[in-house]
């Protein structure tokens, strides 16, 4: 049994009241690309490879639920439709990969990485669940110094599809 009252059970699905109507993740996701797009002056660089991870749960950045495993494959889905190259990240080699959660790039490695060129960008971010919204941020970084070159906040309302996207679906 949790304690804490239901703002505090949200992931694990213990609490299901008030939700509200959730919006189109996908739709939300297609626009977060755009303006974080918009706001990196050099996205027309010829040859650009972009590698996006998964997003994670920013209470435990090496975890992340179903929620931020989507919001990666979006994210990799508009950057390709809009003509870029997407390196995909369940391929990459490099990138510390935990069963049932996710690719993610942790910032010891990144000078490790430096020199290993399979992409000039990537794009990583957190999302944080409160009362009846997630908070999600998206950073484009450097590859080889982890210099933020654009990022782009946006919330989503969490319904029943959202709340069921944020639990964890297994126990260890």
């Amino acid at each position: 049994m949790a304690y804490g009252d239901c703002n505090y059970r949200v992931k694990t699905g213990e609490c299901q009241q008030n939700l509200v109507q959730d919006s189109d993740i996908t739709a939300a996701s297609s626009a977060a690309v755009d303006n974080l797009m918009h706001y990196f002056p050099a996205w027309q660089t010829p040859n650009l490879r972009i590698l996006v991870t998964t997003i994670a749960d920013i209470d435990d950045l090496n975890d992340s639920t179903s929620f931020g495993r989507l919001l990666g494959e979006q994210i990799s889905a508009r950057l390709a439709q809009i003509g870029l190259t997407v390196v995909e990240a369940k391929f990459y080699q490099g990138l510390s990969f935990i069963p049932h959660t996710g690719e993610f790039i942790l910032s010891r490695e990144l000078r490790e990485w430096g020199q290993i060129r399979h992409a000039d960008v990537f794009v990583a971010g957190t999302y944080a669940v409160g009362k009846d919204t997630v908070y999600i941020t998206l950073k484009m970084l450097n590859f080889t110094d982890s210099h933020i070159l654009s990022s782009y906040a946006y919330t989503l309302p969490i319904g029943q599809n959202t709340l069921a996207l944020l639990q964890n679906n297994f126990w260890w």
